[in-house]
């Protein structure tokens, strides 16, 4: 039986991606800074607790990735195999998010790096 802490955890990361799966129900349409910031949280709470591997991560992270700050630029690198999950880099990477949403620059090239980053880096398969 799951404890008291990880059941609270695991709602609220459900939480945030359910908030943030209603705010990408169009391309075109892109999550404010609250779903962000809760989707930001629910990640750093699942990395923490060392659930990058579980579905709910991967999508919460994912979505976080596809709608959160300014649309990205199309890639056109090829798709690299991906590397083993870094915990302290993905950490390090969704509170540099965090800190330009709370900074009120979610349009900035800074957030922009990290999202990129993350979404390369720390998704998973």
């Amino acid at each position: 039986m799951p404890s008291p802490m990880r059941r609270a955890v695991t709602v609220l990361a459900l939480a945030a991606a359910m908030l943030l799966a209603a705010g990408s129900a169009s391309d075109a349409q892109r999550s404010g800074a609250g779903p962000c910031r809760q989707g930001l949280l629910a990640l750093m709470v699942m990395i923490d607790a060392d659930e990058h591997d579980r579905s709910l991560y991967r999508n919460t992270a994912k979505t976080v990735v596809e709608t959160c700050g300014p649309i990205a630029a199309a890639k056109k690198t090829a798709a690299a195999p991906p590397a083993a999950f870094d915990k302290e880099l993905c950490g390090k990477l969704a509170l540099a998010m965090l800190d330009s949403i709370e900074d009120a620059k979610l349009d900035s090239p800074q957030f922009v790096q990290a999202r990129d980053e993350f979404g390369g880096k720390c998704i998973g398969g």
